[in-house]
């Protein structure tokens, strides 16, 4: 009788650690959007653990007719990239009233995602005028 209470409590033990363990690796939705003049774009994704984001889907449309192209990105902030790193762009230079979506890529990173924000760009002469979204944190780390 001993033996059988003994590997139940390890079994019950074993099965709350890995409940514990396994809440950091949780998918959940997210999505995030950034508009300004002459661009507006958005994007959702699936948080997938603490260092990746899968299905990531993003839009972009170019809401002025100024002959300049748009395009949007996500900022990855990381352990290793606590100012952002982009990735992700998505360019739309079919003009006034267009849009482009694209579905499918994610990204891995070799350590934990803190958060990501979207950012919608003009592609001006010179420097770009962008416009971030806002900050979207991972709730998996």
């Amino acid at each position: 009788m001993r033996a059988k209470r003994i590997s139940y409590i390890v079994g019950v033990i074993g099965s709350a650690a890995a409940l514990v363990l396994g809440s950091n690796s949780m998918a959940f939705a997210a999505s995030g959007s950034a508009s300004g003049t002459g661009v507006s774009a958005s994007a959702s994704w699936s948080w997938s653990g603490c260092c990746t984001i899968n299905n990531i889907s993003q839009t972009v449309s170019d809401t002025k007719g100024d002959s300049h192209a748009v395009y949007t990105f996500l900022r990855v902030y990381d352990s290793y990239n606590p100012d952002g790193l982009d990735i992700a762009t998505l360019r739309d230079d079919q003009g006034y009233n267009s849009t482009i979506t694209r579905n499918g890529r994610y990204w891995e990173a070799s350590n934990n995602i803190n958060g990501v924000r979207v950012i919608a760009c003009v592609d001006d002469a010179g420097t770009d005028t962008c416009f971030k979204g806002a900050y979207v944190d991972n709730p998996n780390t």
